[in-house]
């Protein structure tokens, strides 16, 4: 099974179906939502999108620099390197 590549026209739902990705991928499961993430106004980006998944893990299977690598890699594929509201076209 993919990551989806499907982009829902809503972002907060889209970065909800990326985190959903690595739920079912990869057993990050901890509750990171897309609420959680967004700020108003301020990007997403790539780093703060990582960092939230990875912090909200209590155990990590492997060392953390390998998953910061390879997530990272995920969002940039699929927004560039930070995304907002108001630049997010699907």
């Amino acid at each position: 099974m993919g990551f989806e590549r499907k982009m829902h026209p809503v972002l907060a739902d889209d970065i909800n179906i990326l985190l959903d990705d690595l739920c079912s991928e990869w057993d990050f499961c901890a509750g990171v939502r897309a609420a959680d993430l967004l700020d108003g106004v301020k990007p997403l980006t790539s780093k703060k999108f990582t960092d939230a998944v990875l912090d909200a893990e209590t155990e990590l299977p492997g060392q953390r620099a390998a998953w910061e690598r390879r997530i990272k890699r995920k969002f940039v594929q699929r927004y560039g390197h930070e995304i907002s509201t108001k630049t997010y076209y699907n």
